[in-house]
């Protein structure tokens, strides 16, 4: 692979997710810090496992999950490192069935085509939590709030943790919600002298 050129902004590689048991494109080449984007069909997951370990979730909690969304919905994730990330559909017989993508495939060696293969002999588990990626779409991140179903974070081949905090202005919506009671603490205290 080449060297990038320097650039302030990520690259966006969207992907859909279904409709049937396919993610489009199924092979997305990423440079650090970019995010790849996927769009969901109903009744779809991404969920990241081991080339070695085709339709299993990543040991210890590592990995991305996005459960299953609605139709419709973005959930993203930023790629942190240029190693391959092996993601499937968790949903009964979509691995199996060859639903499989890669980001970042090796030049050499383990192929799609040789991940694809493997899962049909799988038998595909989902991860237990929602975790490494964040549901909206890039451009959401440019107003002053956010509705992140997960915490920010970053994914990468040998694992990726969310974070408890979430983009937006939590801060805000705090001292918002501490005023209106304190205002409804002295109304009512106001009513009861009354």
């Amino acid at each position: 692979m080449s060297a990038s050129s320097s650039s302030s902004t990520a690259g966006i590689h969207a992907v859909k997710v279904g409709p049937g048991l396919t993610f489009t494109p199924d092979t997305v080449t990423a440079a650090e810090g970019d995010w790849v984007e996927f769009t969901f069909g109903s009744g779809h997951s991404v969920a990241q496992s081991s080339f070695d370990a085709p339709c299993v979730p990543m040991d210890g909690g590592a990995g991305v999950y996005s459960g299953f969304p609605n139709n419709g919905d973005i959930w993203r994730i930023q790629v942190n490192n240029t190693d391959p990330l092996w993601l499937y559909c968790s949903a009964t017989g979509h691995c199996e069935g060859g639903m499989v993508m890669v980001v970042n495939p090796p030049s050499s060696g383990n192929t799609l085509d040789a991940y694809k293969s493997a899962a049909a002999n799988a038998q595909a588990s989902s991860p237990e939590t929602i975790q490494g990626g964040v549901f909206g779409a890039a451009a959401d991140d440019s107003g002053s709030s956010s509705s992140s179903a997960s915490g920010s974070s970053t994914a990468s081949a040998t694992g990726a943790g969310a974070s408890a905090s979430s983009p937006g202005n939590a801060g805000t919506s705090n001292t918002i919600s501490n005023g209106l009671m304190i205002m409804g603490a002295v109304a009512a205290g106001a009513a009861a002298i009354l």
